[in-house]
């Protein structure tokens, strides 16, 4: 029954499909690496999904076509390739133009994109000054 599967995987978070479009995100760009798939494997295993299997199998020009995902999906993709792109702290020309193909194909509006990218910029500064705050103040 593909069709029973296809609508499931509209209603719910497609874990295959969200690790796929990571990895075809992080390739798009030349110059990731180690910190990039680390951060791709960790989601995978935290998810269940086969991470060597689903790397071997898709390479960057992996394309979504017909296939429908939750809105949930596709903003948890668009949230983490941001994430992935920014690691570097180079979010490129190739990153980019995938990442905003995906949001298309994926219906979800430009403005939603940016207003993901934002909230990832205000996540790491949290972030940063979580870990100056844990750090305390050495020079009192």
């Amino acid at each position: 029954m593909p069709g029973a599967n296809q609508e499931k995987s509209t209603t719910e978070f497609d874990r295959e499909t969200y690790v796929k479009m990571l990895i075809a995100i992080a390739r798009a760009d030349k110059d990731n690496g180690l910190p990039e798939y680390r951060f791709i494997r960790k989601q995978a295993i935290q998810l269940g999904v086969d991470y060597e299997q689903v790397l071997k199998d898709t390479d960057k020009d992996f394309e979504i076509g017909t296939h429908k995902v939750s809105r949930l999906t596709a903003l948890r993709v668009l949230k983490d390739a941001v994430m992935i792109a920014s690691m570097d702290g180079n979010f490129t020309l190739p990153e980019k133009h995938k990442l905003y193909t995906y949001a298309e194909k994926l219906d979800i509006p430009r403005t939603d994109v940016d207003e993901v990218e934002t909230l990832v910029k205000q996540l790491k500064e949290l972030d940063q000054r979580w870990k100056e705050l844990v750090a305390g103040h050495p020079n009192e």
